[in-house]
């Protein structure tokens, strides 16, 4: 199914490309999230009618991310589970735990989606870097101490 992105995603395109999507991906997520339109005539035209707003629209997100990473600059987490004697974490910590963790600190404004932990959840005690993307060109790394409680 062939789309115009209306927003940048990232591994896929920029505002105002036409691309070929899976029709799944299109309908469960592009178009309901406002992320594309349609690629008929009629939806092609309407975006260049409003590319305008898009850019301006894309241009305030960029800004407020970039607001949002100064606020994460120097986040340094501890996060207690508990643990083994060898350091190996009953359980894990996820992204949930992270979340909260950063909710506690006033970052309210992040969420689930966040948040990438690349090798998966955390299953045991020590420091650990994770990412936070808060737009697909900003991406910023926080420390986190699991500490056994």
């Amino acid at each position: 199914m062939k789309v115009v992105l209306v927003t940048k995603i990232k591994n896929l395109g920029e505002i105002g490309d036409v691309v070929d999507v899976k029709s799944g991906f299109a309908r469960n997520f592009l178009l309901p999230y406002h992320k594309a339109l349609p690629a008929t005539d009629k939806y092609i035209e309407q975006f260049e009618k409003d590319k305008e707003k898009y850019l301006k629209q894309a241009n305030d997100e960029y800004s407020l991310a970039e607001a949002n990473a100064l606020k994460l600059e120097k986040v340094k987490l501890e996060i207690t589970a508990n643990a083994q004697e060898s350091g190996a974490l009953f359980g894990s910590v996820g992204v949930s735990e992270i979340l909260s963790a950063l909710h506690e600190k006033g970052l309210d404004f992040l969420n689930k989606s966040n948040i990438i932990l690349s090798t998966g959840p955390i299953k045991e005690v020590g420091e650990f870097e994770v990412n936070v993307e808060l737009h697909p060109e900003i991406v910023k790394s926080i420390s986190i101490e699991v500490k056994s409680t």
